[in-house]
């Protein structure tokens, strides 16, 4: 559900921005404001889970984003939209900050890999499968909708919820929570992301973008500084002093930036280039979880038998070919190439993802988890947030290279897509490289330990 209500909306962008009167650099913040939530939250909530117990946050969260839904369907102005996508968020932060944690807890080591691998199919499965539900909602329906449906489904996870779950809870963590701490993280991305994300419309030089940069400067810098000397951190920092679980998280952080971005921007490339419609959109975007059902749950399980850093290094490839081969999409490009081209980027997806999850989890001390599944989360939707951002800006930066003068927001040409996406998706591809070299900086001597093991009892 948390990540299936970051894309389902992707694909009603163009919609919302016209039902609005809005540009696209300003309709982004539907998505980009819900990432900011999620990775805001995610850390604070897994820590107050240790505290409160799974059980409590996981159903709450699913009752915050209940009500979050109802008001973003209801909304009736763009800056009430935005508020209750914040509101629906903060709800999905507060159960998504759990799964990788109650996953861990709640089943056996020696299958973790397998397990990892179902949960980071339905995590992609909900952010590939969004756009092909929102298409067909906002073609025969309208736009109110997406979020309509989040109502009866997450009444269906509350009721699910309830006799299965059993309360865990770290009854040693005693003391105030660091509200300070969540403040202060939620300013430093919001500022950071805002000035990405605005700076070319309104100038890298304009006193708001760089009063929002040195913001977030700041206030990152608060937060650390806090984490450091408070008690009972939102952040124990100790993790990320472990070298194994750092290197896997900034990885994923690298690995997951274009995905989001990718998605905002592929719906425009098809709508405004091939003039495909909205409900086609969708299905053609559905190649992607496909590539993840088939390829996520095998990954988890080799994930358990050799290195999984190895997988995930693989993963990082496959995804480096995915992004060259978008980058050379025009407006003449069959759908079979596109297929392709998407498919192989489900498959990176489902390859890198769940034995990253695993390795970082095996590495989190057992009274850490859910602060761990919640760095983890935080990486991932942070990059998220990053990724639209920067590749967003990098696209409109090809368009105005490309036209110069002639350039124009509101007339933007089929070429001058093409020629701003293909700078874009490189970008993305540059970002994986470094990714994958951050994989291969990892000695995993433990997993190797495990996998001798395993081979000699066979």
């Amino acid at each position: 559900m948390g990540f299936f209500d970051i894309s389902i909306v992707n694909v009603s962008l163009p919609t919302i921005a016209r039902y609005f009167s809005i540009d696209i650099s300003l309709v982004s913040w539907v998505v980009l404001i819900y990432i900011l939530a999620l990775s805001s939250f995610l850390i604070a909530f897994g820590s107050l889970a240790e505290r409160k117990g799974y059980k409590k946050i996981f159903l709450v969260g699913f009752l915050v984003f209940i009500i979050g839904s109802f008001l973003c369907g209801v909304s009736t102005s763009f800056n009430q939209l935005i508020l209750f996508r914040f509101i629906q968020a903060t709800g999905a932060a507060m159960f998504s900050a759990l799964t990788a944690a109650m996953v861990t807890t709640y089943l056996p080591t020696e299958n973790r890999g397998l397990y990892m691998g179902y949960v980071a199919t339905f995590a992609s499965l909900g952010f590939a499968f969004g756009p092909v539900i929102g298409g067909f909602i906002t073609q025969y329906l309208n736009w109110n909708w997406i979020f309509f449906i989040n109502i009866p489904i997450g009444l269906i996870g509350i009721i699910m919820g309830m006799p299965v779950l059993e309360e865990v809870k770290n009854k040693d963590l005693k003391g105030s929570f660091d509200f300070i701490g969540v403040i202060l993280l939620l300013i430093a991305q919001t500022t950071m992301i805002f000035a990405l994300n605005r700076g070319l419309a309104l100038g890298w030089t304009s006193m708001i973008i760089i009063g929002s940069i040195s913001a977030s400067v700041l206030c990152w810098v608060l937060f650390f500084w806090r984490e450091s000397k408070f008690k009972n951190p939102i952040l124990d920092l100790n993790l990320l002093r472990n070298r194994h679980i750092s290197l896997a998280t900034i990885s994923n952080f690298f690995f997951n930036m274009p995905n989001a971005g990718i998605l905002v921007l592929f719906p425009f490339y098809l709508e405004m280039v091939k003039n495909i419609q909205v409900s086609q959109v969708g299905l053609i975007l559905a190649i992607i979880p496909i590539a993840v059902l088939i390829f996520g749950p095998i990954s988890g399980r080799l994930s358990d038998r050799i290195s999984p850093n190895k997988i995930t290094a693989l993963g990082a490839l496959v995804g480096i070919i995915s992004l060259l081969l978008l980058s050379t999409l025009t407006a003449t490009s069959s759908i079979l190439y596109i297929g392709i081209a998407l498919f192989i980027l489900g498959a990176s997806v489902a390859v890198f993802n769940p034995p990253n999850m695993k390795f970082i989890m095996g590495e989190s001390p057992k009274n850490m988890r859910a602060v761990t599944s919640g760095i983890v989360s935080t990486a991932r939707m942070t990059a998220n947030a990053f990724g639209v951002a920067i590749l967003q800006t990098t696209a409109a930066i090809g368009m105005y290279l490309y036209s110069g003068a002639q350039f124009s927001k509101t007339n933007v040409t089929p070429d001058q897509i093409v020629a701003g996406f293909k700078d874009a998706y490189l970008v993305g591809a540059l970002l994986i490289v470094i990714s994958l070299v951050l994989i291969l900086l990892i000695r995993d001597k433990n997993s190797k330990k495990n996998s001798t093991k395993k081979m000699n009892k066979i």
